[in-house]
């Protein structure tokens, strides 16, 4: 997979947790969500190291038919959709997932109320996202939304990892978590459906 050096350590963590999902449900194989695609990457690598059927979103045309290009595999599915109206039917999938796309949503609140929806009991929510404020976020094209990302409930606030920590637990995820990468440039969090 053509992952980027920064998001290595926490795609490998991803997977690891979602092994252990996997696991917790010997003969069932893990229906997964992707939010925000873009070229399918983490879509197609899900499925090969997890055997899960994912289903994988991004609201741009175009990326959808890279994406597709680049699947050499049925068992993911790339459709056009946003993550803040999404046209799956309640507790769809066991795990909704996002890498470095849960900052270019427009609308925060709605992205992780449409995730817990779709999400089953005991389903899991993981974004791994830039952290906001590290240099180097500084310097990409749309780096105002790394510090400025709106939600229902608050005003511009950084992306932290504590605001996504707050913004979850508030969407009404349990057992969140936060973890950055060993540069502390990137975050994997987490929450579960109760």
């Amino acid at each position: 997979m053509e992952l980027l050096e920064n998001e290595i350590e926490l795609v490998e963590k991803l997977c690891e947790r979602l092994l252990l999902e996997k696991a917790k449900k010997p003969n069932t194989r893990l229906n997964i969500l992707e939010i925000g695609c873009g070229s399918g990457k983490l879509a197609i690598h899900l499925n090969e190291v997890t055997g899960g059927k994912v289903t994988a979103i991004d609201p741009v045309h175009e990326r959808i038919v890279t994406a597709k290009q680049k699947a050499q595999t049925s068992e993911v599915a790339f459709g056009v959709q946003s993550a803040e109206k999404l046209d799956f039917a309640d507790e769809s999938f066991d795990v909704v997932v996002s890498l470095k796309a849960l900052h270019e949503m427009t609308n925060l609140w709605d992205t992780l109320q449409e995730s817990l929806r779709v999400l089953k009991a005991g389903g899991i929510f993981f974004a791994i996202d830039w952290i906001g404020g590290v240099a180097r976020t500084r310097s990409h094209s749309h780096a105002k939304k790394y510090f400025a990302m709106e939600s229902k409930a608050h005003a511009t606030k950084y992306f932290t990892m504590k605001r996504l920590e707050d913004e979850l637990s508030k969407a009404g995820f349990a057992k969140v978590n936060v973890e950055a990468n060993k540069e502390c440039e990137l975050m994997l969090a987490e929450g579960e459906k109760t």
